[in-house]
C-alpha cells in the first residue's frame, strides 16, 4: 500500500511563475527538455495535473458535475494555447504532448488517469474507494499552488515571444479551472469529513513512497 507523505511549503506563486518563464526563455537548444519537464509531473516541478479533466471523453461528460464540466472547457483552451508552442515550433506532436501530460498525472497519483477520474466522478461515494479518494484529495490539495504557478509561467513565456494565435488564459481563468478538492463535492451540500480534514491540511509539496 502506498504511503502519502506531505510537507508544508511557502514561496510559490508569482516568483515560481517568473522563474519558469525565465528558464524557458534561456533554455536555448535545451528548450524541448525544459518544456517537457514543465508539462510533466509536479514531482519534477511540472504542471501535468492541471490538465486532468481534458482526458474526460465527450461521451462521459454527463457523469460529471457542472464545475468539472466548466473546468474541462477552460483546460482545453489552455491546452490549445500551449500546443501552439509545443507543436507549432517543432518540440513534438500533439499526441506526444498528451502522452507527457498523461504520464505526469499518473506518476503523481500512482494510478491511471482513468482511475483518478473514476475517484473524482464518484465523489468518494463508491464503496471501496475510500483510501484512493483520500490520496487523490490530498495530492490535489498539495500540488495545485505549484501547478498554477508553472502553467502561468508557460503562458507568460508564450505571451512574451508572441507565438500563440489563441487568446492567452488569464491568471484568474487558470486558477478557476485548476482541479480542486471541492470538485468532488460540487453537487452535494454536505462536503463530508474527508474533505474537511484534507482541506485543513494546508499542504503544498508531497512525496509518495510505495
Amino acid at each position: 500500500m502506498s504511503k502519502l507523505k506531505i510537507y508544508a511549503c511557502s514561496g510559490v506563486g508569482s516568483a515560481q511563475s517568473n522563474r519558469v518563464a525565465k528558464e524557458l526563455e534561456n533554455s536555448g537548444w535545451m528548450m524541448n527538455e525544459t518544456l517537457r519537464k514543465y508539462l510533466g509531473t509536479s514531482k519534477d516541478g511540472g504542471c501535468a495535473e492541471y490538465f486532468l479533466y481534458i482526458f474526460i471523453p465527450e461521451s462521459e461528460l454527463g457523469k460529471y458535475n457542472a464545475v468539472i464540466y466548466n473546468k474541462r472547457k477552460q483546460q482545453l483552451k489552455t491546452f490549445e494555447y500551449v500546443r501552439e508552442l509545443f507543436v507549432g515550433h517543432g518540440y513534438g506532436t500533439e499526441t506526444e504532448m498528451l502522452n507527457i501530460i498523461r504520464k505526469g498525472i499518473e506518476t503523481t497519483f500512482g494510478m491511471s488517469v482513468e482511475n483518478v477520474l473514476s475517484v473524482i466522478r464518484s465523489g468518494g461515494r463508491l464503496e471501496g474507494v475510500g483510501i484512493a479518494t483520500e490520496i487523490v484529495l490530498a495530492i490535489i490539495s498539495a500540488v495545485m499552488s505549484i501547478v498554477i504557478a508553472v502553467v502561468s509561467g508557460i503562458i507568460a513565456y508564450c505571451q512574451n515571444v508572441q507565438i500563440a494565435k489563441y487568446t492567452a488564459p488569464t491568471m484568474q481563468e487558470i486558477e478557476d479551472s485548476t482541479p480542486a478538492e471541492s470538485d468532488l463535492f460540487a453537487s452535494s451540500k454536505k462536503k463530508g469529513l474527508l474533505f474537511a480534514v484534507v482541506a485543513a491540511a494546508g499542504v503544498a509539496i508531497y512525496k509518495i513512497f510505495k
